[in-house]
């Protein structure tokens, strides 16, 4: 089974900006995804270096990284990774890494995002774009729109974060999936997909993808979101909820790694052995989840819009 992640993220320590107090805030709400996951964060950093590792474990081909500008952490001091340190990762694992461009806060970079988005593909090769309205403006923000213009000149995929901010200061009212319904309708041809499924919206997310053939449904995080270790159903009712009504074609595979909440040997088992219960099946009248469903979800959809060549 082909794996692509899409969405891992690597950063230096930030102990250097820990006594800001919206740092603390930060920390407070992770803590607090920490206690809806059940269970103790991990130990590894978020080097290229231990990503490498924890995709080896799990027999992950490939995978997406980008870095978080978050700047309202060290209350606009400075971003918490760069496009620049990401693209230098990278370049030492071409062959497992896929550069991913985070250009914001766009709403005050403007053209210069533009720019650094245009550099980013033509020099160093990044096969897409991650928009982070948490910490910027609403998805469908008219600032955004020049970005959308250069992203669908480019012909690269957009990484849309989707559902609740869930760390503060991160505003979630800027994230609702249903904020994608302007974006898709004035740029039909972006690969859209949306990190962790728009949870806990996820149902409104699912019904857009539907209808726009844009729109991509990423499962980043929403195994853990939905507490699959204390119930398998209620993240077996999103998947059937999503082959339904947006097909098995839609789904994208992706952990959300950032060497702490989650690893690729457990995140890679689930999609492996996975099976929709026999009772939801006949519920949302869709059939067994076939191994051919499974590679798609694994890695061949995502594959097929970053148009990365199946070895």
């Amino acid at each position: 089974m082909y794996f692509i992640d899409c969405e891992t993220h690597i950063w230096d320590p930030m102990d250097d900006i820990s006594y800001y107090p919206n740092f603390k805030k930060y920390q407070d709400s992770a803590r607090c995804l920490m206690r809806m996951f059940g269970k103790q964060p991990q130990k590894r950093l978020a080097t290229a270096e231990e990503l490498i590792k924890s995709m080896d474990e799990g027999g992950v081909a490939k995978a997406c990284v980008l870095p978080e500008i978050m700047l309202g952490l060290s209350h606009g001091h400075r971003v918490r990774s760069t496009n620049g340190y990401v693209a230098r990762e990278v370049e030492k694992y071409p062959d497992r890494l896929i550069g991913v461009a985070n250009v914001g806060p766009v709403s005050t970079r403007g053209k210069d995002a533009v720019w650094e988005l245009k550099f980013l593909v033509n020099e160093k090769g990044f096969k897409a774009c991650k928009i982070y309205s948490p910490d910027d403006c609403p998805i469908n923000d008219q600032r955004n729109w020049p970005l959308y213009e250069a992203i669908q000149e480019l012909g690269i995929v957009a990484f849309v974060h989707t559902g609740m901010a869930y760390v503060r200061p991160g505003r979630s009212a800027y994230c609702h999936p249903m904020l994608l319904e302007d974006v898709c309708a004035d740029f039909p041809d972006i690969p859209i997909v949306a990190y962790h499924m728009g949870y806990p919206y996820h149902r409104e997310l699912i019904t857009l993808a539907g209808m726009f053939d844009n729109i991509y449904l990423s499962t980043s995080l929403v195994p853990q979101l939905a507490r699959i270790d204390l119930s398998p159903i209620p993240f077996a009712e999103i998947i059937a909820e999503a082959i339904r009504y947006a097909g098995a074609d839609k789904l994208i595979w992706g952990t959300d790694w950032s060497g702490r909440y989650v690893s690729h040997q457990e995140s890679a088992d689930l999609v492996k052995n996975f099976q929709i219960p026999k009772e939801l099946q006949e519920r949302y009248g869709c059939p067994p989840l076939a191994d051919a469903d499974r590679k798609a979800w694994a890695g061949l959809n995502l594959a097929r819009i970053l148009k990365v060549k199946v070895e």
